[in-house]
């Protein structure tokens, strides 16, 4: 199993595991496709890492996360917005491979924090060494 960043042949089988990420949300296969290619193109600007882990060319799971700047931690922050492993792979190490290459990317880009917005896997990211700080809110615009 490895990690590398996700590219265009990528986009099936992240959308298949998107399905199972979104359970408050219902992902529309034509809006993943605009954002799925604008989302390849911003990673050139280091500000966005949309990553897969694959196993014998398979994609079993993806991350992605946003970095930005923001006043009140001194630095860029990166917020891991989706991590998703596929249900038969989970219990082998890949979300936590996956984190990894996270943190691994936020260093290498200056960031002074990784932050996860999380209500069900709470209990994951403690195990990984996060500490909870606050309450996401969220307001639809839509």
């Amino acid at each position: 199993m490895r990690t590398r960043p996700a590219d265009v042949t990528d986009a099936d089988a992240v959308f298949l595991l998107l399905q199972g990420f979104a359970t408050s949300y219902h992902p529309r296969r034509a809006a993943f496709d605009r954002n799925y290619e604008q989302l390849l193109s911003v990673m050139t600007y280091d500000s966005t890492d949309l990553l897969v882990a694959e196993d014998d060319g398979k994609v079993i799971g993806y991350a992605l996360a946003a970095r930005f700047l923001v006043l009140y931690a001194n630095g860029p922050v990166t917020e891991l917005q989706e991590l998703m492993v596929d249900p038969a792979q989970r219990g082998r190490g890949v979300g936590r491979a996956l984190v990894n290459a996270i943190i691994e990317r936020a260093r290498a880009a200056g960031a002074v924090e990784v932050t996860v917005p999380t209500r069900r896997a709470r209990d994951y990211y403690v195990k990984l060494g996060f500490a909870e700080t606050a309450t996401f809110l969220k307001l639809p615009l839509s």
